[in-house]
């Protein structure tokens, strides 16, 4: 079970839960990014494994590539939501922009 970041937790660790949010909000908008690539482009052998492209894409960016989380999002895992945060908006990444 996940547990979300208590606000005593986050103010003892806050540089660190910021970066691990950081980092958490970076990883889903490379995966929304991704899965409209794969609608949009096929290969002759069929769609796009998308998976395989993350894990290339992912160990490759640095810090430099990470964006700043846009206001109001919530991540999706739970153990980097602050406890007094509600459930994530599934529509929320959809504003950002693409590559």
């Amino acid at each position: 079970m996940n547990m979300a970041i208590s606000k005593q937790s986050y103010t003892n660790l806050k540089e660190y839960w910021d970066y691990q949010r950081l980092l958490e909000y970076n990883k889903e908008v490379l995966e929304k990014r991704l899965e409209r690539v794969q609608y949009s482009i096929n290969s002759q052998y069929g769609s796009i494994d998308t998976n395989e492209m993350f894990d290339r894409i992912w160990t490759k960016m640095t810090n430099n590539d990470y964006e700043k989380p846009i206001k109001g999002w919530i991540p999706k895992d739970e153990k980097y939501r602050f406890d007094w945060e509600g459930k994530p908006d599934s529509n929320k990444l959809d504003k950002v922009k693409e590559f």
